[in-house]
């Protein structure tokens, strides 16, 4: 990928886009946590009908 952007290594391309990396870790441990948890991705899931 640095490469092919035209940077001389990995380094100068974490240096330039690290601000894109920040929390990335705790929201794929979000998106993977709400994939195992049934119903997480359901917005009707746990709300009272209203009669």
């Amino acid at each position: 990928m640095a490469d092919w952007m035209g940077h001389s290594s990995t380094d100068v391309l974490r240096e330039r886009y690290h601000y894109i990396f920040e929390g990335t870790e705790q929201r794929g441990r979000t998106a993977i946590a709400s994939i195992l948890t049934p119903g997480a991705d359901d917005p009707t899931e746990g709300r009272a009908e209203v009669a």
